[in-house]
Formats: C-alpha cells, structure tokens, sequence
C-alpha cells in the first residue's frame, strides 16, 4: 500500500505551535497543551476530510474512517506531550535552571 502524504500537516503543525507557545505563557503545560490540541482540532479535521474526499476521491465513511483514528491517536500524542513536558518544566524550575 502506497503512503498518502497529506500536504497540510505543516500548517497544522504551525497552529498547535503558535497556540501551545501563547497558551503556554498564561497556564501549565499540560492545560496549554490540551487546549492548543483543541484549537487545531478544527483544521486537521477539515484538511483531513478535504484531502480524502476532495482530493482522494473516497467515500464520506471511508474518509470518517481514517480521519477519527488520525484523531484520537494525535490527542493521546498531545496530551502524553503536554503531560512530560509539565515533568521537566517542573524539575528545571526546582533545580533553578529556568525562573518562572
């Protein structure tokens, strides 16, 4: 099977790294992480669904199909993220290696 390279996924990525580094300024890692993953929800969905129908030719339930799993595994990938990077901001605040 051949690999379907979507070409949107530097933008996604750009918008969870501009909400991430905003959010992360004003609340703890894993809240900003969190709330960044649920601000670029909305555009991995849509691209994702544009490139598979539109683009891809398939079949609305084919498409929902591949989409949701994209989905759910990219929120645990976000959440596990934002989870270790409170640990180490954590550690580097005690041994003052970063003032907060």
């Amino acid at each position: 099977m051949a690999t379907t390279r979507i070409p949107f996924i530097i933008g996604g990525l750009a918008v969870l790294g501009c909400a991430a580094g905003f959010l992360g300024r004003r609340l703890k890692p894993v809240l900003a992480g969190v709330l960044a993953w649920l601000i670029q929800l909305p555009y991995v969905f849509f691209t994702d669904y544009t490139w598979f129908t539109t683009f891809l030719h398939m079949d609305h339930n084919v498409a929902m199909g591949i989409i949701w799993p994209i989905i759910l595994i990219l929120a645990i990938e976000a959440f596990v993220c934002a989870f270790l990077a409170q640990i180490v901001i954590t550690y580097l605040r005690h041994v003052k290696l970063i003032i907060s």
